[in-house]
């Protein structure tokens, strides 16, 4: 039976007296638990970092690494890693900083290498009060973080994003003066929620699709007289959006419950009926010929230039920082396009599946081995400031999007920022250390701009949107690495999503018939090891079952 955490956090107002009693007397010697531990008042702490948007052209002493250093009174070094390649180096080098964000490393493997200490939990509670409440309403987070021989202490810490779970859908877009100009009646209620963009309030049927795809290839939609327009273009097969397709299908991407066992999307027998969609698809032209390129920016081009009538995307690239892909673009380029939002396709008699976070937790926060508890109370604050800008929501629009007046603005209700001066991500050191602070408030910041706005309803949870019904945690997670799982995966990726990959593309373009060579599809990907990392995840509960256990 899992333990319930829940119950081990002390209480809120136990943590305020903590500071203030800390903050009122003189730096003491920290007790095994770090308990009452502060930083010395009269020494500047040099402090090495990496996180996101740390790439080599990172300008040191920026504006935000400078705001950070003077206000809590110290010097940052920014090791300009960000990749995993350049992560890998850096750690293999022996110079990993005093602390860092990655997503690309686990507790344990940190943990195994030697790389990392422990974060004691009255620490963060005395310096990071704020984090814990966000871990005690999604209690997930701790099954991530806690030190699984000792709940008294963090292994790491997440940040937060409410972008990709509870927020909104992955979506598919359409152009709608195609579909107006060919009169296709899609078979569901479509808004306009502004100028040019239009929402529907359900998903395209998989016979719908192909029925529009057909129409878009043959039909021409966009009344020019040439039969130059092509159909489903996609971003790639890498970042997971080609798993929109899978709903279409009767599954998700990652992890599904299939009959009571966790398996991979490509293992399952829906997905095996996907790859004969797809073969059929690609052999009758409706599908871009470049679609299993995992250059996106291929497809971005073919939209923008009225080439491709259809694409998969997320609904926050409706915001400006994707002012470089469509839908944005081809809305500058083209002012008679008018755009048609889906929450996804689904079968014929069935609903959309789309698949999202089991937690807002985002990126993982570990701090050097190296470093004593007298630092570590510096790095927390340093933690608490770029994650929640100290309770100040100024500092964390000047952390986000650079100087006051000049990068932004309030707007006329003094809540939210308004950008002068649209800086790059990284720019002045936007972004750099505040990557992964996103609450509620910033996530509104940066995912709900004027477009987004308009068709909130559906898809945003700040108005309970309808398409969020058909969010999907996956079935199982090793969520705090407790089995052997990812110690497998990591061993086998290589080779195991080469294979996939392979398969896949053979499959598609119909170099191979995909029911005469399932089962040896199947049996070589027991040989390279899928069953026996799988057979890991049968020790844990599945995603709801520990949802409930820590709802008791």
């Amino acid at each position: 039976m899992m333990k319930n955490t829940l119950k081990k956090v002390l209480p809120l107002t136990l943590c305020t007296a903590m500071v203030l009693s800390a903050c009122s007397g003189a730096a003491k010697e920290a007790d095994s638990t770090g308990e009452g531990t502060q930083p010395d008042p009269d020494q500047t702490y040099d402090i090495s970092y990496t996180g996101q948007w740390c790439y080599s052209d990172y300008e040191d002493g920026s504006f935000a690494e400078k705001m950070i250093e003077d206000a809590l009174n110290i010097n940052i070094t920014v090791e300009k890693a960000e990749t995993s390649d350049t992560i890998d180096l850096l750690l293999a080098s022996g110079e990993m900083p005093d602390c860092m964000w990655t997503e690309s490393k686990t507790p344990n493997w940190m943990q195994e290498q030697e790389l990392i200490r422990t974060i004691p939990r009255s620490m963060v509670q005395q310096y990071c009060p704020k984090i814990i409440e966000y871990y005690e309403k999604n209690p997930l987070i701790y099954k991530m973080v806690l030190n699984p021989e000792n709940e008294d202490e963090f292994t790491c810490l997440a940040g937060l994003t409410f972008q990709f779970v509870d927020y909104y859908l992955p979506g598919d877009f359409y152009r709608y003066d195609w579909i107006e100009n060919l009169g296709i009646d899609l078979g569901v209620n479509v808004e306009q929620v502004s100028d040019r963009l239009y929402v529907a309030d359900d998903g395209i049927t998989l016979s719908k699709f192909i029925e529009i795809m057909d129409a878009f290839v043959n039909q021409d939609p966009d009344g020019n007289g040439q039969n130059d327009t092509i159909g489903a273009t996609a971003p790639d097969w890498g970042i997971g959006l080609i798993g929109q397709f899978y709903s279409a299908y009767g599954f998700m991407r990652d992890i599904n419950n299939a009959d009571g066992k966790a398996e991979q999307c490509y293992a399952m027998n829906e997905y095996k009926e996907f790859l004969k969609g797809f073969q059929d698809l690609y052999a009758k032209n409706l599908l871009d010929t470049e679609i299993i390129s995992n250059d996106r920016t291929i497809a971005w081009e073919k939209v923008n230039t009225g080439v491709a009538g259809y694409w998969l995307s997320s609904m926050n690239t409706l915001n400006s920082w994707a002012m470089d892909r469509p839908p944005l673009t081809l809305l500058e380029r083209d002012p008679d396009a008018k755009i048609l939002a889906t929450p996804g396709l689904k079968p014929d008699g069935g609903e959309v599946m789309a698949a999202v976070n089991p937690t807002p937790a985002y990126g993982k926060f570990y701090v050097n081995a190296n470093v004593d508890d007298a630092k570590l109370a510096k790095i927390l604050e340093f933690f608490n400031y770029t994650i929640f800008g100290d309770g100040d929501k100024e500092v964390m629009a000047k952390l986000l999007f650079g100087e006051k007046d000049v990068d932004w603005k309030w707007d006329e209700t003094g809540e939210i920022p308004v950008k002068i001066n649209k800086l790059n991500s990284g720019d002045k050191g936007t972004w750099s250390f505040s990557q992964f602070g996103q609450t509620e408030e910033v996530t509104k910041w940066v995912g709900e701009e004027e477009l987004f706005q308009a068709g909130g309803k559906y898809w945003s949870s700040s108005e309970d949107g309808s398409w969020l019904k058909w969010q999907h945690r996956p079935y199982k997670t090793d969520l705090a690495n407790e089995t052997g799982y990812e110690k497998i995966n990591q061993s086998i990726s290589g080779d195991l999503d080469a294979y996939v990959a392979s398969y896949r593309t053979q499959a598609v373009l119909g170099q191979i018939d995909v029911d005469d060579t399932w089962e040896d599809y199947l049996k070589e990907l027991e040989r390279i090891g899928y069953d026996t990392m799988m057979d890991e995840l049968e020790a844990i509960p599945s995603i709801e079952e520990m949802i409930e256990e820590y709802a008791k």
